[in-house]
């Protein structure tokens, strides 16, 4: 049986052109800015440690900060990120606290819903892409 070298096999890319990453077991698909999904034998873990910067919001999703276009806090255990290319993102309701303050956001003492735009720019982007649900 003929056998690939595993250098081979490696996708390479740009951390700035990730958007946000999903986790299965031991893969991981890249979701980058060009909507191209990539499967990769790496866990989020590995990227996770790799990628400082990155935040991870779930179990299963490790998102890249700079393409959050807003964020919606339904409960203190329901919240969601809306990212740039219209992707709704569950927040681990064990996380929502931690993402919420390394986003910057400013929640009421009074009430802890709300939909907070992080880059009120991309607004016209996410009317003129389809909506992933």
């Amino acid at each position: 049986m003929k056998r690939l070298a595993a250098a081979q096999l490696q996708h390479k890319f740009d951390p700035t052109q990730v958007l946000y990453l999903t986790g299965d077991v031991n893969y991981c698909s890249v979701h980058l800015l060009n909507g191209k999904p990539i499967l990769s034998s790496r866990t989020l873990k590995w990227y996770n440690d790799r990628w400082p910067h990155f935040i991870r919001i779930h179990k299963a999703n490790l998102i890249n900060p700079q393409h959050i276009h807003s964020c919606i806090v339904v409960s203190s255990i329901v919240a969601h990120l809306i990212m740039r290319n219209g992707a709704r993102l569950p927040i681990g309701r064990r996380r929502i606290s931690a993402v919420i303050d390394q986003l910057g956001i400013d929640l009421p003492k009074n009430s802890c819903t709300g939909s907070y735009q992080i880059k009120p720019e991309w607004s016209s982007y996410l009317v003129n892409q389809s909506r992933v649900a």
